[in-house]
């Protein structure tokens, strides 16, 4: 506790002069892309705020191991860690992205560590005796082939009382039905990628977990106020800082949440 007592919740200004918004910006490579250096800060921020939430709600009770499932550059599981975890595995699909979050993050002390392995989230297959008291699966569940089967995976491997967060994608958001709307008025084919986002309102994930014996105690969300051509038009005057912050604020907030383009939830395990 007191290593999580020391830690300051990050903000969700993308202060290109800060040297925490220059490291993200290197680890995941915004280039021009104000959307996702937006969103993604702010679903850091959120992740942490949840987090923070479970730790003192005591429905996360041991801080052993941690998985990172969809673990990209690795920030997260080093957010993770931060918080006091000891043993926490980052996994992801892309092998390239595994290689710079061990060059980034990897650490090995006695009593901590840090790890990345590339792997296929599908082919999570739980070892015997293997349990984690934490878990985090961020936009992954929707590009996986067979999402029942990572959800049984993810459940089979969170220790009785141990806690998951969860997010995916919200096809009832202002983001992403104007940009399917706008796909259609264009003429253009759905790309497999928007097919995959508009698969899941926000309640299919918790429902889907539910069926695997899941508890749902916390639902949150980042974004429900802007679009990419708002968010584009408003970017860089007066208005975006604290319109920006007051979308943080309400997209976690009943019943606007439900309006979230990323929704999150979190899930436990009971003993």
């Amino acid at each position: 506790m007191a290593v999580f007592a020391q830690i300051e919740l990050l903000g969700i200004a993308c202060d290109d002069e800060s040297e925490l918004q220059q490291r993200l910006n290197d680890l995941y490579q915004y280039q021009d892309d104000v959307l996702t250096k937006t969103y993604h800060r702010s679903r850091i921020a959120l992740f942490q705020r949840l987090l923070q939430k479970l730790i003192l709600a005591d429905l996360i009770r041991g801080f052993g191991k941690a998985l990172d499932i969809g673990c990209n550059a690795g920030f997260y599981a080093k957010v993770v860690s931060d918080f006091g975890f000891k043993d926490v595995l980052g996994i992801d699909i892309s092998a390239q992205y595994v290689a710079k979050a061990n060059q980034e993050f990897r650490l090995d002390l006695p009593g901590k560590r840090i790890a990345f392995e590339a792997m296929d989230a599908a082919n999570l297959i739980p070892a015997e005796n293997e349990a984690y008291d934490f878990i985090l699966c961020t936009e992954v569940i929707e590009h996986t082939d067979k999402p029942a089967d990572l959800i049984k995976s993810i459940m089979t491997l969170l220790r009785p009382g141990g806690a998951a967060i969860i997010s995916l994608p919200n096809c009832l958001s202002l983001g992403y039905f104007t940009t399917y709307v706008a796909s259609l008025m264009r003429g253009c084919e759905i790309s497999r990628d928007l097919r995959e986002h508009l698969s899941y309102p926000f309640y299919k994930g918790p429902s889907l977990f539910k069926s695997r014996g899941a508890r749902v105690v916390r639902t949150a969300g980042v974004n429900c106020l802007f679009n990419a051509p708002v968010l584009t038009l408003l970017h860089g005057t007066a208005l975006f800082e604290p319109l920006n912050a007051l979308n943080f604020w309400l997209s976690s907030r009943w019943p606007l949440k439900c309006l979230s383009q990323f929704f999150f939830f979190v899930v436990t395990k009971d003993s």
